[in-house]
């Protein structure tokens, strides 16, 4: 199925807005002609901006109870990054990055890096995210159109919004080392 970039783009923009003590819970809406549309680098920006301003909150909720717990442990993380490589795959834009590989093996990867860097048990062995993704010359908008999978694969899931929000920004945290590209 065919997903317009701007719907993903919008979708992962919007789950990051922050207005206050209040996060905004709709998407955003369309704007009313093209040239409105924010380019990748400029959606990049709004996400990393929205972080950084959540990030005291984000820090306080993950000292409560670890993300790991909340991404439901092993098992939820699992569950998580299959459905994250499916939707990939899926997504005309992105899924040539993907079709040549086993998506059950890049989905354990995924999961085993995630179960690490999010509070669990597993220490991740295998290799860092630059090079791993230098071949693949990722640009900001395949970062923005990888972003909005995620966040329909949580939603898909069944997550709260501040799981959802927080995996984004450490997506968002995590971009320079897979963005190599202009």
């Amino acid at each position: 199925m065919l997903r317009p970039a701007l719907h993903l783009t919008m979708s992962l923009v919007s789950v990051l807005s922050v207005a206050g003590p209040a996060r905004a819970q709709a998407p955003a809406p369309a704007p009313s002609h093209a040239a409105a549309t924010p380019s990748p680098d400029q959606q990049v920006a709004a996400l990393e901006a929205s972080c950084a301003a959540s990030a005291t909150a984000r820090a306080s909720r993950h000292a409560q109870t670890p993300l790991y717990e909340r991404l439901r442990a092993e098992q939820g993380i699992h569950s998580l990054t299959r459905e994250v490589v499916r939707l990939h795959l899926q997504n005309p834009p992105i899924r040539h990055y993907f079709e040549k590989l086993d998506p059950d093996a890049v989905a354990k990867h995924v999961a085993e890096f995630m179960i690490s860097g999010m509070g669990g048990p597993q220490v991740y062995q295998g290799p860092g995210l630059t090079p791993s993704h230098r071949s693949m010359k990722l640009t900001n908008r395949d970062f923005v159109l990888a972003g909005g999978d995620v966040v329909q694969a949580m939603k898909n899931l069944e997550y709260a919004q501040d799981e959802i929000d927080e995996v984004v920004c450490t997506l968002v945290a995590l971009r320079g080392q897979v963005v190599l590209a202009p």
